[in-house]
């Protein structure tokens, strides 16, 4: 009797503490991600899709503020605003999924990072590695591959949620893993 509520304590116990290891690639369900909004619509050229000129002015379409990055933006954009707005969404919300994942996903092995690993930077992002093996394993072709597959992954959320963005959350994949 004893042993059992000794090994039932134990098995308690482990369920509070926080597992840190790694998962596979697939443990997130890119439906539910929690992706904060970094780049603003006013940062992202609409047309050229690239970093807006904070030297140039700002315009307004349908609630949201633009600028661009070249001075014939404006003029381009306002002959098919609607499109250019939708390729800017679509684009900003890329941009901030790999910025926000990019800590997630180790580009050594492509598996879920427990968090508080070795950091890389790379394309003015920050790469986690999800152990020592990769710490000492990483080469440049892995950051190139490792953002490549960010970026996938970012059209697929994109496809499943559309831009949404979450402020606040603890971890943009808070509530995303799968339950095994």
């Amino acid at each position: 009797m004893r042993l059992c509520a000794s090994a039932l304590i134990l098995w308690l116990v482990a369920l509070t503490i926080p597992v840190l290891a790694q998962l596979p690639s697939d443990a997130v369900e890119l439906g539910k991600v929690k992706i904060p909004e970094l780049q603003k619509s006013v940062d992202l050229c609409p047309v050229y899709l690239e970093p807006s000129d904070p030297s140039l002015p700002t315009w307004e379409h349908k609630g949201l503020t633009y600028r661009g990055s070249r001075a014939d933006a404006k003029e381009k954009f306002s002959k098919d605003p609607d499109s250019y707005a939708k390729a800017a969404e679509k684009q900003r919300f890329i941009n901030n999924f790999v910025m926000a994942m990019s800590t997630i996903w180790c580009p050594v092995t492509d598996q879920i990072t427990p968090g508080g690993m070795k950091q890389w930077k790379r394309f003015d992002l920050t790469f986690e590695s999800c152990c020592a093996f990769c710490d000492e394993s990483a080469k440049e072709i892995d950051f190139e591959n490792g953002l490549a597959k960010l970026k996938k992954r970012a059209e697929e959320s994109y496809r499943l949620m559309g831009a949404k963005y979450t402020e606040g959350a603890s971890s943009p994949v808070e509530g995303a893993i799968k339950k095994p």
